[in-house]
């Protein structure tokens, strides 16, 4: 067979992903080639842009090369693939900071691994321009949907202040993404609160006939990845693995930008012009910071004000997180004193 420059390629491309592999993957007092089989590890996932590292750790086959199996169970949102994991049908999950706050204001057995991606343009609100909506306060008197349980409505009423725009001025639909889509391109609502990719083929879509709004200095979207207490200390040496692996991928995602925005085009199935628009690896990163605590209390605050949730105390949500696999694989990822 004859040896051409597309083989040169992506025969570089490996031995460039193999190098970092072999660069990134180390364990302070262990090393994971000499740690012993251990059970698959069942992650449920919303099949989203922010779930990238998750996808490209399993499209590159890192979680293999860390020494887990990882077994992923896709939902839409992360709300679902939260409540897979409590029901005990998945290990572990990731799902944004909201329906995690939910859970644990509800006494949920839940706790925070990681953070795994924090984007400022991965959430917007979009409007009709026929219905004169031009600025955020235009909103009022409008017609907007979103699916309840989830981090958008949190993300519009923070945009709604930011603004002076109280939040019941607005009409709130409450539908699933698909029909909240179809009912935003059918013309009956004015607005919709909707996430990456939705947002981008929204765009594409409707071109000038939408305005978009975005809370670049208002609200981060975030992913965690989350299990239950026990669970995580029963299969530690199994998490550091999965984290190993995740780091992997949000390096491959630096050093092989195309190979990883294809890789995650494909799963949310996306093309990759309206891939290219979107994607920056920056947004990826696998931490504990205290930018995480201090949403989850400002969001704590908002539902308790909002009647979301009974009033009471603030959780202290450093009993929420458990640093130690973070903290063994990659110190420098914790960044906050606890």
């Amino acid at each position: 067979m004859a040896i051409t420059s597309t083989h040169i390629k992506w025969s570089a491309t490996a031995i460039g992903a193999m190098a970092i592999v072999a660069a990134i993957f180390w364990l302070p007092q262990r090393q994971i080639a000499a740690l012993a089989p251990l059970p698959p590890v069942t992650i449920a996932m919303p099949t989203q842009i922010s779930s990238a590292p998750m996808i490209v750790a399993n499209a590159q086959g890192l979680f293999k090369t860390a020494g887990v199996q990882v077994i992923t169970q896709p939902f839409l949102l992360g709300k679902d693939a939260l409540a897979s994991m409590l029901e005990g049908k998945a290990d572990l999950a990731i799902v944004a900071d909201t329906p995690l706050m939910n859970a644990v204001l509800a006494d949920q057995d839940v706790a925070i691994l990681a953070a795994i991606s924090q984007s400022r343009r991965a959430l917007a609100i979009v409007a009709h321009s026929s219905s004169g909506i031009n600025t955020i306060p235009d909103l009022i008197g409008k017609s907007i949907t979103m699916p309840q349980g989830t981090n958008q409505p949190y993300f519009l009423d923070a945009m709604l202040r930011a603004h002076g725009v109280g939040h019941n001025k607005l009409n709130t639909v409450d539908l699933k993404v698909p029909e909240g889509i179809a009912a935003f391109k059918a013309g009956s609502v004015d607005a919709i609160v909707v996430f990456q990719p939705f947002l981008a083929q929204l765009e594409a879509d409707l071109g000038n006939k939408i305005k978009v709004f975005y809370g670049h200095d208002v609200y981060a979207f975030r992913f965690l990845l989350v299990g239950k207490p026990a669970y995580i200390q029963q299969h530690e040496p199994a998490i550091q693995r999965v984290l190993q692996g995740l780091i992997a991928g949000t390096q491959t995602m630096r050093t092989h930008p195309d190979i990883a925005r294809l890789a995650v085009g494909a799963a949310v199935k996306v093309g990759d012009t309206i891939m290219q628009k979107i994607w920056d690896p920056q947004d990826f990163a696998i931490t504990l910071d205290q930018g995480l605590l201090l949403a989850l209390e400002d969001q704590t605050r908002w539902a308790m004000q909002r009647g979301l949730v009974k009033p009471g105390t603030m959780p202290n949500y450093l009993n929420v997180m458990r640093f130690e696999p973070l903290e063994t694989v990659m110190p420098s990822a914790v960044k906050i004193t606890h």
